[in-house]
């Protein structure tokens, strides 16, 4: 039986390399940026009453009733975000 032993000598990196913290901070811009970019915007009254009625009218054959509702939802709508 037979022992083998290695040392090594190395000293440890207590710091990151030089340009780590600006890449860091250039990629945590980009990322931000991106997130921002993707996140939806709110929608205006108008926009939100315009989506109901087309929601109406795909049910006006099947449910007239349905279709009816969402048209008075979406006429509320309105009228509440104009006070």
């Amino acid at each position: 039986m037979t022992t083998t032993t290695v040392s090594l000598q190395s000293s440890f990196r207590r710091n990151a390399p030089r340009l780590a913290q600006p890449i860091g901070r250039a990629v945590a811009h980009l990322v931000a940026s991106v997130a921002a970019w993707m996140r939806p915007r709110q929608e205006s009254p108008a926009e939100a009453a315009s989506r109901l009625r087309s929601l109406a009218n795909r049910y006006e054959g099947r449910q007239p009733g349905f279709a009816a509702d969402l048209r008075a939802a979406a006429d509320r709508h309105l009228a509440d975000s104009e006070r």
